[in-house]
């Protein structure tokens, strides 16, 4: 039981791991870049010159 819980622990883990460098990549993609602090909350947006 606790290794079920371990690797979905982990498969969550890994997949908003991915889902947060997609979302990065398709917003660079766009033409905007945001810069994050180390809390990773965003602290400010711009446009990529």
């Amino acid at each position: 039981m606790k290794k079920i819980i371990l690797l979905l622990t982990l498969l969550i883990l890994i997949s908003s791991c991915t889902a947060f460098e997609i979302a990065n990549q398709m917003e660079k993609e766009r033409g905007r870049e945001c810069r994050y602090n180390y809390k990773g909350e965003v602290q400010n947006c711009g446009y990529i010159n």
